[in-house]
């Protein structure tokens, strides 16, 4: 049996595996086999009775010292010991949870060093987000389950502003954002967003920017608008009928071959592809900005709301000011998906 989880009581040491261990017959307490013979006896003989156990005295302590960890305003990591703000659902150092029962885990170790990593701790062992398979580190895989992207709550990340804070003002995908936000503030350089890219405006009411939300989503709902509009002319429909017919009959269509058409014909023709490309052009550019954009706004919001929030209250009104706004964003895109389909119907 491993006792690595526990100390000594008489050297206050952590057991290691492959230690000498003898255990007390009475109350279970394990003694590293030199400290029970130094002793001559168990370390709780003057606590032995029908009342007493060494499970139950450790349980005791822990729950004492949980109690006045969160008097302290911190959670000490039962996994590798780490401090971590009573804020926090995941260690900032190891990514375990702090709160529930993790001894059904064989990677679990709990630790009482007063605060400091277990030195039997291995990052490398186990499956994210404690470590990944057969000890090979991947460090984009651990970022990817860090919940705080490899920072700590209480670190620097923008101004006057910590992870932690703006952690609760994200809310969703918190570690992209959070290496993002570090990246612009580095770099003063920001990266393409896949997502604003595919979603445009959708992705600014998302993120409540309602702003240039309402601008982009406009601006391509009416593009979309415009291109089904034109299509469903009937001076459309004749020349796009005529042009078929005509590649039927072998003929090319190019810009000095327009099938006979008259410019202001042969321009309405293009129309609806013209819409289409404005529609492209306003989605690169969401991908574009995208992440600065958001960068801005949180770091405006958030600076706002910590001159004008109690301290005491600061973290519900960063998630209740910050974090995301779905609702919309799903009235938006079931709009887009009513827009896009609606030519089929029209022709």
């Amino acid at each position: 049996m491993e006792f690595t989880e526990y100390k000594c009581p008489v050297c206050d040491k952590q057991f290691k595996k492959g230690d000498d261990v003898v255990v007390c017959p009475e109350c279970g307490a394990p003694h590293h086999r030199e400290c029970y013979e130094k002793e001559g006896h168990c370390h709780f003989a003057d606590k032995h009775g029908a009342d007493f156990s060494f499970e139950k005295e450790q349980l005791e302590e822990a729950e004492q010292q949980a109690e006045q960890d969160a008097k302290d305003g911190v959670v000490l990591c039962k996994r590798c010991g780490a401090e971590n703000p009573k804020e926090m659902f995941y260690c900032c150092n190891c990514g375990a949870p702090l709160y529930g029962d993790d001894k059904n885990n064989p990677n679990f170790q709990q630790n009482q060093n007063n605060g400091q990593p277990n030195p039997n701790f291995n990052q490398n062992q186990g499956m994210p987000p404690f470590g990944v398979p057969f000890g090979q580190a991947n460090p984009q895989m651990a970022a990817a389950f860090d919940p705080m992207a490899g920072m700590k709550s209480d670190e620097p990340l923008v101004d006057d502003i910590t992870a932690g804070e703006a952690a609760k003002f994200i809310g969703k995908n918190t570690p992209y954002y959070l290496r993002i936000f570090s990246f612009i503030n580095k770099f003063k350089k920001s990266r393409f967003n896949f997502s604003a890219f595919i979603l445009s405006g959708i992705y600014f009411l998302y993120r409540k920017m309602y702003g240039l939300g309402v601008l982009f989503s406009a601006l391509v709902l009416g593009s979309m608008v415009g291109s089904a509009y034109i299509s469903s002319l009937p001076a459309w429909k004749s020349i796009y009928t005529g042009i078929v017919q005509a590649q039927q009959s072998g003929q090319v269509l190019s810009l000095g071959n327009s099938f006979g058409l008259s410019p202001t014909e042969f321009l309405l023709f293009l129309s609806p592809l013209l819409a289409n490309a404005v529609s492209l052009i306003v989605m690169v550019i969401s991908g574009l900005i995208a992440n600065k954009c958001y960068y801005n706004h949180s770091v405006k919001k958030i600076k706002k709301i910590k001159s004008t929030t109690n301290k005491e209250l600061l973290n519900e009104a960063l998630e209740t000011k910050g974090g995301v706004n779905l609702p919309i964003a799903i009235s938006v895109a079931f709009a887009f998906l009513v827009v896009n389909y609606l030519p089929m119907f029209l022709m």
